[in-house]
């Protein structure tokens, strides 16, 4: 298996179905989301699954750095599942307009960008800084120390 794969893509689909598979979880327990604001900017916080993301993103560096990975990829892997849902909202533009005119049903895609826009601070950048906090205590606490035990067995 390439080192490629087992250093950033398992850890950081892990990280993402760990995350995913948490938040579905929380959504069928009756968990409701806490509203941030009001009027158009109103942005809706899942604490519990806020508080959840830190683990996530300590696990992926945690596996990204036991395969060997370098410490930018052992962050990447951390924050792997918000750079997956940006992908997303960055493809649902080109893959609307297919759609569109496709279908020949009209899309406002004005409306979607805003929508997209207000809820990237509760969809991205939120949750993108819990899982990066996650992965970089990790990455600090344990990664040094078992280099440095490395170092002193050579």
């Amino acid at each position: 298996m390439k080192k490629r794969v087992q250093q950033l893509w398992i850890p950081g689909l892990l990280t993402l179905i760990l995350s995913t598979t948490c938040l579905m979880t929380l959504q069928k327990l009756g968990f409701q989301p806490r509203i941030a604001g009001s009027g158009p900017g109103t942005i809706l916080f899942y604490v519990p699954w806020l508080l959840t993301l830190p683990v996530f993103g300590a696990a992926g560096t945690y596996f990204s750095s036991r395969a060997g990975g370098s410490r930018g990829t052992a962050l990447l892997a951390s924050v792997f599942p918000v750079l997956a849902l940006t992908m997303a909202f960055v493809l649902m533009f080109p893959i609307g307009m297919i759609i569109e005119r496709v279908t020949g049903n009209h899309v406002d895609f004005a409306a979607v960008a805003t929508t997209v826009l207000s809820d990237g601070i509760g969809w991205l950048v939120i949750p993108g800084l819990a899982l990066f906090m996650g992965g970089l205590l990790v990455h600090v606490l344990f990664v040094r120390r078992t280099s440095s035990q490395d170092q002193a067995i050579v």
